[in-house]
């Protein structure tokens, strides 16, 4: 092999650290280098271009506190929308149960009185009651807040009474049906729905028949829920049972015959049988002349006349008309001058209880609207109404009426809080008056300037009606 083919000695790199430093280009830091130049200005650029770009939203200027916003509040609170300080005590915190207490009082749970546990723990307003979730309703809240607890009431409160004290959701087996189904109702009256409803059309003394549940049942104009009105004779009945009212047994009077007044007074019904007979007497004097009834010899004088004639009219009415409808109290002829007593009766708009003039709710526990469901058709929820032949029949609907539409919706519809409330109204207190520049209009946001809490204009438009209204549900 010749000297040139031979290959050259490889001689390996000195490694510590003289070798190393002698191979680095020392002068590599004071050349210059455009992309070195640049990191370094965006490092020192970058952080002071962002802490310039918070101001704004940290001062809340030209609306910049909406990017720490969770969305749109409800509906209730829209006025507050661009005064986070109304509620939020500091930045980034929860809103705390004063803060809801400033305008509602929230009284406390069972919400009726007729039930007296209590909770092991209150939640705290915002546990239920969530806002940022859009222009909602606050008050319908997710039913995992009530079956939390009434999932197991005796695990979760004290001084339980209840007879269903798991309920997990409004279903067959999960939820109690209404427990006015299984009571009576008192009312010493004597209704038949059947006769008024019969299933062939009829006339019967120029009535026709089957009669409409809204010719007697009408709800209140005026009643936020649709509260049904009370049925009053004078209202409902008078037009086809006038005659019920009717008293001249003998078919004397003609012309001047009048009904009776319809009243609970029977001196009242004495005055006004007297004094038509009397005025008929006057106005002819030969009526004493004539046989009453079936007799053959006609009545001696007026007056024994007009004695007859009154106490025979009022036996007739007080036997025979009047219990046509009404119940009278044990020993009938213990009123004043002997008249019968009608046991008492008042207009309620739910069951009647005896010594309770106000009556019972229907629903002790929960709540119902007639507006909601003025689109139903009433024998939809009422089926038992056309067949019911007695007062103390129990007509409203069965839970499994309401599952219909109320249970495996999907929707709100299937909400607790569709039927049942929290917080025990009776007990709420009026809170401390404010002026509404005070609660609205003038509150100071997180910086401590004073400044509008007005909705913006766009605000305004986005709101709509709901503005005008105060965004009140």
């Amino acid at each position: 092999m010749s000297k040139e083919d031979k290959p050259l000695d490889y001689q390996r790199r000195i490694l510590d650290t003289k070798g190393v430093a002698q191979r680095v280009d020392l002068d590599y830091l004071k050349r210059p280098n455009r992309f070195r130049d640049l990191r370094h200005m965006l490092t020192w650029l970058a952080p002071a271009v962002a802490a310039a770009a918070s101001i704004p939203f940290i001062l809340g200027i030209g609306g910049g506190e909406k990017v720490f916003s969770n969305g749109p509040v409800s509906r209730s609170h829209a006025i507050f929308e661009n005064n986070c300080g109304a509620c939020h005590a500091s930045l980034f915190s929860s809103v705390a149960d004063a803060s809801c207490k400033n305008c509602h009082d929230g009284p406390p749970h069972p919400a009726k009185s007729i039930d007296t546990g209590k909770l092991s723990s209150e939640p705290r307003c915002a546990q239920c009651h969530l806002e940022h979730q859009g222009r909602g309703i606050m008050a319908e809240v997710k039913d995992g807040n009530c079956t939390s607890c009434h999932g197991n009431l005796l695990l979760n409160g004290s001084g339980i009474k209840l007879a269903s004290t798991r309920v997990t959701t409004f279903a067959e087996g999960k939820h109690p049906d209404f427990p006015a189904l299984k009571k009576i109702d008192a009312r010493p009256l004597k209704l038949n729905h059947a006769v008024h409803m019969p299933l062939q059309p009829k006339t019967i003394r120029n009535m026709k028949l089957p009669m409409k549940c809204g010719d007697c049942h009408t709800t209140g104009l005026n009643s936020p829920k649709g509260d049904l009105m009370p049925v009053t004779f004078d209202r409902h009945c008078m037009s086809c049972h006038k005659r019920e009212l009717e008293f001249d047994v003998y078919q004397v009077l003609g012309a001047l015959s009048a009904p009776s007044p319809h009243t609970k007074d029977p001196e009242t019904i004495h005055a006004h049988i007297l004094a038509t007979y009397e005025k008929a007497l006057a106005a002819n004097p030969s009526l004493p002349e004539r046989p009453l009834g079936r007799e053959f010899v006609p009545t001696s004088n007026p007056s024994a006349w007009l004695d007859k004639v009154v106490h025979d009219s009022e036996s007739f009415l007080f036997d025979r008309k009047c219990q046509y409808c009404h119940e009278y109290e044990s020993g009938s002829a213990g009123g004043s001058n002997g008249y019968p007593v009608v046991r008492k009766t008042a207009p309620v708009l739910g069951r009647f209880v005896s010594g309770n003039p106000q009556g019972e709710p229907w629903l002790t526990r929960g709540e119902f609207s007639h507006r909601a469901h003025r689109a139903v058709d009433c024998a939809s929820c009422h089926s038992a109404a056309k067949t019911s032949t007695k007062t103390g029949d129990i007509l409203i609907p069965k839970m499994a009426d309401c599952t219909a539409c109320h249970s495996g919706s999907g929707t709100h519809l299937d909400n607790c809080s569709q039927c049942h409330l929290y917080h025990n109204k009776s007990k709420e207190s009026d809170k401390d008056r404010r002026p509404v520049r005070e609660l609205v209009g003038s509150a100071t946001k997180f910086t401590g300037s004073e400044s509008s809490t007005l909705p913006s204009r766009y605000q305004r438009e986005r709101l709509g009606a709901e503005y005008v209204t105060g965004g009140h549900p």
